[in-house]
């Protein structure tokens, strides 16, 4: 199957709205990232991948490949402001919507909830979406609740135009059912509206947005915790925390995706960011989000820890 991944939506914004963007050598790496050409030629999507190698290694064996690699990208942007972030996030998605809807008449994705939802009120003013071809599922909710759900339909959903039908709702009074539950809701969906991986049976999302916390979480996916170590190749977990009683997409799913997009914002976050992206032995769920498009937007607060952002903001001075 063909990707529907647009170029980063980045170009569209004015100079001024971001600081310059860098690509971040990704952890265990073929190959340096690349971006796609343009929105009428998406890249091919990884139907299986690469082995682990070095990043500098270009001149690949037949042995140095278990599986085929094919595109893919790994790229970090960091913005002025949340403003322009928030402005980022939802040029993503328009572009991505309209490829994706362009190219097969349907576009999927999931969204959590916080300041990454609310961040997605600009939508509303993208009149050139088909939303009735448009899907939207949750990263994580509360279980019983429908906290993220009612985010997204009082922020953006409904000024859209997306049909009721299509914002998927988490249903269940336990968390272990409420993710099978989930889980077959995405399941039953046309195979065009949202594709099945044929290496390791997932649901291929055309992106995911997640929000990376203090600590590290993406979704419901804590440090050190089960859902992070899961090995059962389920595409929800149900999550049983003292305080929160949720489900969460699993990484595994996270990483079937075609394209995922993990923002940080806040100074709060920045030695958490400089870990993710830094730290090869890094194992917070952040640095484990690993899609075959692996973008991070991030405010200039939570990219001041980053190497290749104190090297770019030296250069400035000079």
């Amino acid at each position: 199957a063909m990707a529907c991944v647009a170029p980063s939506a980045l170009r569209a914004l004015p100079a001024t709205g971001r600081v310059s963007a860098r690509a971040v050598r990704p952890r265990a790496s073929v190959a340096l990232p690349r971006r796609a050409a343009a929105p009428s030629s998406p890249a091919p999507r990884r139907a299986v991948s690469a082995a682990a190698g070095s990043a500098d290694d270009f001149d690949l064996t037949d042995e140095d490949i278990d599986l085929e690699f094919v595109g893919g990208e790994f790229v970090v942007e960091a913005f002025d402001d949340a403003a322009a972030l928030a402005t980022a996030l939802c040029l993503e998605v328009q572009e991505n919507a309209k490829a994706c809807i362009e190219e097969r008449g349907a576009f999927t994705f999931a969204v959590p909830g916080g300041s990454v939802a609310k961040s997605l009120k600009g939508l509303a003013d993208m009149k050139d979406v088909d939303w009735t071809k448009v899907h939207v599922f949750f990263v994580n909710e509360r279980v019983p609740g429908s906290k993220c759900l009612d985010l997204a339909m009082d922020t953006w959903a409904k000024k859209c135009g997306i049909p009721n039908e299509n914002v998927h709702a988490v249903l269940g009074d336990d968390p272990k059912t409420a993710a099978s539950l989930y889980e077959e809701q995405m399941r039953d969906l046309d195979r065009n509206q949202l594709p099945v991986d044929e290496a390791n049976g997932l649901p291929v999302f055309d992106l995911i947005l997640l929000g990376m916390g203090a600590d590290g979480h993406v979704g419901s996916i804590y440090p050190d915790s089960e859902t992070l170590d899961d090995e059962s190749g389920a595409a929800v977990l149900g999550v049983e925390m003292p305080e929160k009683r949720s489900i969460t997409m699993s990484m595994a799913l996270i990483n079937t995706a075609d394209r995922v997009v993990v923002a940080a914002s806040g100074t709060e976050k920045a030695e958490t960011v400089r870990l993710a992206l830094e730290d090869e032995e890094c194992r917070l769920p952040g640095a484990l989000c690993d899609a075959f498009s692996q973008i991070w937007f991030l405010d200039k607060e939570a990219a001041s820890k980053l190497q290749a952002y104190e090297e770019m903001e030296e250069t400035e001075d000079a």
